[in-house]
């Protein structure tokens, strides 16, 4: 495992000047099988780590540097999957040093722009020809515990407050790996506007694509999806990847699953030539005590394709940011990374005209609390709807939706700005 490094030599072949660790993204084939791998720089030690998945699969699979002569030679070995006879001791430790599959030669030309060479089974002593070309390549973390660590593209904006983007530059193994066809779903007609649910059979989770919105080009609006549908698919890539020991096997059931086989799921709320709002909601489950069981709602500009943060739109919120100071959200790049909290003039609008629950959920939920705490909204096509969201596992069952107004009567409740989104309202 690797220590931490102040300095690494060296890009991913030849010698240099001391600079940050990098990742480099290649893309081609094994056999006719197309791949794409990532490979990080030497460390200390002299010696790489990878990942390299195939596309029609998905799930990543860890590469362990060996060395060799030669300036333009590159070995590597494969892991195998683990199972429990395979990772485990005969007293259920997880074992050290992970079994390999199979090993990797190859040579790089044009200056590591391209790398071929062939792939063997160990098992088999299969051969296949092994040709890639390089796409693109990466900064990566000098300070995580090991090599294959530092590759895990949750840790891209480590030391940032800013969300992972994936993009061509910033992710580049990652983007390829979902920029893929997806199966197309059944387009759905609200008159004027329509969408569709596409899936990516390798992980079996569909989002949404904006076919029409009246007059108004969806193309801003489907790149802002294309990127959302990126960020609600790692997770499932990255559970597929723990069926190996290099990427956190444990020996837990879902290991190596997609980590949504409990549920994960997107609906279209509102969506109309001026504002589209769409639910994340369901269970992940990749290891440990319990399931994380989620629920999100997400705004959009349909014109613009920025995202909105629902509070923002109406009266009584007050925004913090991570400082604790009260600040005004227009005056922040992404208020997104902003905390909202209702005003008293707003819990109390809340808890005189919400909806009550039996007389059990109200004594276990306690809802007059959860709303201080965790009120948050959302619109559907008719109604700005009220309610609980981010509530820990333990209370996760008294998520609710505690107030609907129509929208048409929603405008006292509303900024001049949110009011703008909802032609209901127009004036």
């Amino acid at each position: 495992m690797r220590l931490p490094l102040a300095a690494l030599f060296v890009s991913l072949f030849g010698i240099g000047v001391v600079h940050a660790a990098e990742a480099v993204t290649y893309a081609g084939a094994i056999g006719s099988l197309p791949i794409i791998l990532e490979l990080t720089s030497p460390g200390a030690d002299g010696l790489r780590a990878g990942r390299y998945a195939y596309l029609a699969k998905g799930g990543d699979i860890p590469l362990h540097g060996m060395k060799v002569t030669g300036r333009s030679a590159l070995r590597l070995s494969e892991e195998k999957p683990c199972t429990e006879k395979l990772c485990k001791t005969a007293h259920g430790d997880v074992i050290d040093v992970a079994p390999m599959a199979a090993e990797w030669n190859l040579i790089a030309e044009g200056a590591g722009a391209r790398l071929s060479g062939t792939w063997r089974d160990e098992e088999s002593g299969k051969t296949l020809p092994v040709n890639l070309v390089r796409k693109g390549k990466r900064t990566i973390s000098d300070t995580e515990p090991n090599l294959l660590d530092a590759l895990d593209p949750s840790y891209a904006q480590t030391g940032t407050d800013q969300p992972t983007v994936l993009s061509e530059d910033s992710l580049p193994y990652d983007f390829l790996k979902m920029d893929r066809p997806l199966k197309q779903g059944v387009p759905t007609d609200l008159g004027g506007k329509s969408y569709r649910m596409d899936e990516d059979r390798r992980t079996g989770l569909s989002y949404p694509v904006v076919l029409s919105i009246g007059k108004v080009d969806p193309a801003p609006l489907n790149r802002y999806l294309a990127q959302q549908r990126l960020q609600f698919a790692l997770p499932a890539f990255s559970c597929m990847a723990r069926a190996y020991l290099g990427f956190g096997w444990s020996g837990q059931d879902a290991e190596g699953t997609s980590g949504y086989d409990g549920g994960g799921s997107v609906t279209v709320e509102h969506l109309t030539s001026r504002l589209m709002g769409i639910a994340e909601g369901g269970s992940y489950w990749c290891g440990g005590a319990h399931p994380s069981n989620f629920g999100e709602h997400r705004l959009a500009d349909a014109r613009t394709g920025k995202a909105l943060v629902p509070e923002t739109m109406l009266r009584g919120w007050a925004a913090t940011n991570a400082n604790g100071t009260v600040v005004d959200p227009s005056t922040v790049a992404d208020p997104s990374l902003l905390s909202f909290g209702p005003n008293e003039d707003l819990i109390q609008f809340v808890i005189e005209n919400r909806d009550q629950s039996d007389d059990e959920t109200e004594k276990d939920c306690n809802y007059n609390d959860l709303i201080r705490s965790n009120l948050a909204v959302y619109f559907t096509q008719e109604e700005l709807i009220f309610t609980l969201q981010g509530l820990p596992h333990v209370i996760f069952a008294c998520t609710d939706d505690l107030l609907k107004v129509p929208l048409k009567d929603s405008r006292p409740l509303l900024t001049d700005a949110g009011a703008g989104y909802f032609e209901v309202l127009d004036r």
